[in-house]
């Protein structure tokens, strides 16, 4: 499964990818935004393990994958899609970048366009949802920018009570991205 935008190529992760996968997971700025202690280094493993896995299912209903920069081939972060089991014309959307790539809007507005149009377009679905801390300003700019809509509010886990943030529930509609501004039509599908 390959997605690939003007400056990045979306693949399915291969074994090969794990170090570079655990050096950004066990950044200890990514640590601190996700409240995961470095005790809990096993996490990482048994999360790569479950992507690697989710490659095999028949038939596919999650796709995390990871982000290489094309000029370096260096992993800057990975993203997915995953369909709902209770509704299969939804799906949720996750994206997180290295800490060395934070902050660069327009590196996640390109990669949110690669998974989002692949949800729409070749999954289907007519609805994707996302959810994130409210005090992640990065992730409003990017929904709105996108036509999202905020769907809910909530208390979250105890890492964002902590820090007075809430979560919160984010959907795009596909009615609202067809029908956004087009800012940017780089991202080609290839499933491979």
């Amino acid at each position: 499964m390959k997605l690939q935008s003007s400056r990045f190529l979306l693949r399915d992760f291969v074994q090969e990818d794990f170090l570079a996968f655990r050096h950004y997971q066990t950044d200890p700025r990514y640590r601190a935004l996700y409240d995961i202690d470095e005790g809990n280094d096993n996490f990482c493993a048994s999360l790569f393990a479950l992507f690697l896995r989710w490659q095999t299912e028949e038939p596919r209903h999650n796709y995390q994958l990871g982000i290489f920069e094309i000029s370096s081939a260096r992993l800057v972060g990975c993203g997915g899609v995953r369909l709902k089991q209770t509704d299969q014309s939804a799906a949720v959307l996750g994206l997180e970048l290295i800490p060395d790539y934070w902050g660069r809007y327009k590196v996640a507005l390109e990669v949110g366009e690669c998974l989002a149009g692949f949800a729409f377009e070749s999954l289907q679905v007519d609805v994707i949802v996302s959810d994130t801390s409210s005090g992640n300003d990065r992730v409003t700019k990017i929904a709105r920018k996108y036509g999202a809509s905020k769907v809910d509010e909530r208390q979250g886990p105890a890492w964002m009570s902590l820090r007075g943030f809430t979560e919160v529930d984010w959907a795009l509609t596909r009615d609202h991205w067809d029908n956004r501004p087009q800012f940017r039509r780089n991202a080609q599908l290839r499933t491979e």
